[in-house]
């Protein structure tokens, strides 16, 4: 039986001397970064991501590539502050050891995009829906781009 080989790698990223190292070991491969470091990925030639930010706000993830492509510097300061409110709001509840389900469904909680809450089933830990609803308009004031169309809804 024939298996169709591998056409495409999950990776965490890195820095331009990272991208560089990829290129020469994974050439032909498409790769695939987090969605809050996309716009340095593309930059450095990342196929697309696994999108966090796509589980915030579908809408703004495509906002955010098109801008890629026609505004990279924009683009770039739009992942400067996703990394700076991630930092500062996400990556506290991974560190308390929430699930990547569980985070998923807060950001799209978060985002208020679709009525799904946050409630997750066991064996994970939910994240309070209280926490996204109070964060919403924070998300909405420090990454405008990310909501098209909706930024005054909260």
């Amino acid at each position: 039986m024939r298996f169709p080989p591998v056409i495409g790698i999950k990776v965490a990223g890195g820095d331009a001397g990272w991208y560089a190292e990829m290129r020469r070991h994974a050439a032909g491969l498409a790769v695939f970064v987090a969605g809050h470091d996309l716009a340095t990925g593309r930059r450095h030639g990342a196929a697309g991501s696994y999108s966090n930010i796509a589980a915030l706000s579908p809408a703004g993830a495509m906002a955010w590539q098109r801008m890629m492509v026609a505004q990279p510097d924009a683009a770039l300061d739009v992942e400067r502050r996703i990394r700076e409110f991630f930092a500062a709001h996400v990556q506290p509840l991974q560190r308390s050891g929430y699930a990547n389900p569980a985070l998923d469904k807060f950001l799209a909680h978060l985002g208020g995009w679709a009525d799904i809450g946050t409630r997750v089933r066991w064996p994970y830990e939910s994240v309070d829906a209280s926490l996204a609803v109070r964060l919403r308009p924070l998300a909405r004031a420090q990454l405008p781009e990310l909501f098209p169309g909706d930024q005054h809804r909260t």
